[in-house]
C-alpha cells in the first residue's frame, strides 16, 4: 500500500505540478528569464523584465506588465492571484515564456546569433517576410513610384528563384547569386540587373539598421554584367505582323500602338511623346479650325538634343493611332484605384498627343508597364522604333542631310549650308521622305491588323473602329466615332 501511495503521489506531481515548474527547470539552463525588480513596498506593483545574458552581453526589456511582488511566482512565471483579469495576464505570460524558450533554442542551435536573438526578444522576427517589411518599413517614407520600383525588384527576385515569398534569412548571398545567374541567362540588361541589386541592397541594409538581420549587403564582382555593345535591333514588316498575335489585352494593344506611333513620329522616345502637346501647332492645326486638306504638323524639341522638329502627323495611320490611344487610355487610366497616382489629363479639352498628365518624377512609373511589355509583345524595345525608321530611310537612299532632319540629329553645319528658301524646300523633301518610310514599312497594313486583333480580343469599339475623343471623359463627356 505504501508503494501504491507513493506512485499516486508521483503521478499527482507529474500531472498537476510539473507543467508549471517545467519553465523554471528549463530556464535554469538558459541564459534568458523573466524577473521583477525588488521594491521596498511589497504592496506596490513592479514591472516584469526579460533578461538575457551570454558571454558578457546583456539584454533587458520591460514587457509592459506589472504585478505585486507577493503575487509573483518566480518559478513558474505566473501570477498567484485567482482574479478574472489574472487569467488573461497569465495567458500572455505563458506566450512570452514560450517565445523565450523558442528564441533561446534557436540561439543555442546557432540558427540565430545574438543580435537576432535580441530582436526576437524585442518582439521582432528575423524570419519576417521581406514583402511585409517593404510595406511596413519602407513604403511610408517613399514616393509611390519609388516604392513600386523596389517592390518590382523584389518580385523579380522571387520570379528568378521560383518562390512566392522569402524570409530575411533567405534573402542571403546564395539566393542573390542564384538570381543573378538566372537574370544573366535571361539576358537582362546590365542596367536592369544593377537596379535589382541596388534595390535589394537597400532593403537588406535597412533591415540591418533596424536589427532584424546582422549582415549588410555586399555586391560581388562576379555579379557585374558587361554592357551590351552590339548594334540596336531594327524591325521589319513581317516581324511586326507576326508579333500582333502576342496582343492579349488592352495594355498589350496600347504598347504595340505606342511603338507604331514612335515610328510614325520619326523615332521619338516616350520622353518626347509625352511632351509633344506642349509645343505650338501651325495655325491651321487649331482643333476647332482643322482643314483636313492641309498638312498638319507638331512642332517639337527633341528631349535628348533640344533640336527643333516639324513633324507631319496628318497622314495615315498616325492620326488614327493617336485617337485610338487617347480613347483606350481613358478606359485604362481614368478613375483608377486611389493606390495609383492620377495621371489622366485634367483639362476640359484634351489636345492632340496628350495621353497622360503627371509630374516628371512619375514618368518611369507611368511608362514601366509599356516599356516592359514592348519586348514581349512587339518583340523589340521602344528604342528600336527609331533605329527602324533610320534603317528604312537609309535603304531608300535618303540623303544624310534629310535623314538628320527627319530624326532630329543635332548638326548645325547642315542647316548653315542652306539659304532660307532652300531650307523651306528641304522641309518639303523631308515630308516626302517621311511618307516614303511609312510606306516602306507598310505601317497602314500593320495598324489595320492590330485593330483587327483588338476586335478579336474584345476591345471597345471606339478603340479599334477609329473612335475620336471629344472633350474629357473626366467631366462626363464622351467620345464619338
Amino acid at each position: 500500500m505504501i508503494i501504491g501511495h507513493n506512485i499516486t503521489i508521483y503521478l499527482h506531481f507529474y500531472i498537476q505540478v510539473l507543467p508549471f515548474l517545467l519553465p523554471f527547470f528549463i530556464f535554469l539552463h538558459m541564459g534568458v528569464q523573466l524577473y521583477i525588480k525588488s521594491l521596498a513596498n511589497k504592496n506596490q506593483s513592479a514591472p516584469i523584465f526579460i533578461y538575457a545574458q551570454h558571454k558578457g552581453k546583456i539584454f533587458k526589456k520591460n514587457i509592459g506588465i506589472s504585478v505585486l511582488p507577493k503575487e509573483w511566482n518566480k518559478n513558474t512565471y505566473q501570477i498567484k492571484s485567482s482574479s478574472i483579469s489574472t487569467v488573461a495576464i497569465n495567458k500572455r505570460l505563458l506566450e512570452i515564456t514560450n517565445t523565450l524558450r523558442e528564441a533561446w533554442s534557436l540561439f543555442e542551435s546557432n540558427l540565430y546569433n545574438w543580435d537576432e536573438l535580441c530582436n526576437m526578444l524585442r518582439g521582432g522576427k528575423p524570419e519576417e517576410g521581406v514583402m511585409g517589411f517593404i510595406e511596413d518599413a519602407l513604403r511610408p517614407g517613399m514616393k509611390l513610384s519609388t516604392y513600386q520600383s523596389y517592390k518590382y525588384s523584389y518580385r523579380a527576385l522571387l520570379k528568378a528563384l521560383g518562390r512566392d515569398s522569402l524570409t530575411f534569412k533567405e534573402l542571403n548571398y546564395d539566393n542573390l547569386d542564384k538570381a543573378v545567374g538566372v537574370w544573366k541567362n535571361q539576358e537582362k540588361s546590365p542596367s536592369t540587373i544593377e537596379t535589382y541589386l541596388k534595390h535589394l541592397g537597400v532593403i537588406i541594409n535597412e533591415a540591418n539598421d533596424r536589427k532584424i538581420i546582422n549582415y549588410r549587403f555586399e555586391k560581388k564582382k562576379k555579379w557585374r554584367v558587361r554592357k551590351n555593345t552590339k548594334n540596336i535591333e531594327s524591325a521589319n514588316t513581317e516581324q511586326l505582323l507576326n508579333s500582333i498575335s502576342n496582343v492579349k489585352d488592352i495594355y498589350d494593344f496600347q504598347t504595340f500602338a505606342f511603338w507604331l506611333l514612335m515610328f510614325c513620329m520619326r523615332g521619338l522616345y516616350p520622353t518626347d511623346i509625352v511632351k509633344m502637346h506642349l509645343y505650338d501647332l501651325n495655325d491651321e492645326d487649331i482643333p476647332h479650325n482643322i482643314d483636313i486638306n492641309k498638312k498638319r504638323y507638331v512642332k517639337h524639341k527633341r528631349s535628348k538634343t533640344g533640336e527643333p522638329m516639324r513633324i507631319l502627323y496628318s497622314c495615315k495611320p498616325t492620326v488614327e493611332i493617336i485617337n485610338a490611344l487617347q480613347v483606350s487610355i481613358a478606359i485604362t487610366h481614368l478613375n483608377r484605384s486611389k493606390k495609383y497616382p492620377d495621371v489622366y489629363p485634367k483639362s476640359d479639352l484634351i489636345p492632340p498627343f496628350m495621353f497622360f498628365e503627371y509630374p516628371e518624377d512619375l514618368h518611369k512609373n507611368v511608362w514601366d508597364v509599356y516599356v516592359k511589355r514592348s519586348r514581349k509583345v512587339v518583340g523589340l524595345p521602344f528604342k528600336t522604333a527609331r533605329k527602324t525608321f533610320e534603317s528604312f530611310a537609309m535603304k531608300l537612299g535618303i540623303s544624310q542631310e534629310v535623314r538628320y532632319r527627319l530624326l532630329g540629329h543635332q548638326d548645325r553645319t547642315i542647316k548653315s549650308s542652306y539659304q532660307n528658301w532652300e531650307w523651306e524646300d528641304l522641309i518639303e523633301i523631308v515630308d516626302d521622305a517621311h511618307m516614303q518610310v511609312l510606306k516602306a514599312l507598310e505601317v497602314e497594313k500593320i495598324w489595320f491588323q492590330l485593330r483587327k486583333r483588338g476586335k478579336e480580343i474584345g476591345l471597345n469599339e471606339a478603340v479599334v473602329n477609329k473612335g475620336v475623343l471629344i472633350g474629357n471623359p473626366r467631366n462626363k463627356q464622351s467620345w464619338v466615332l
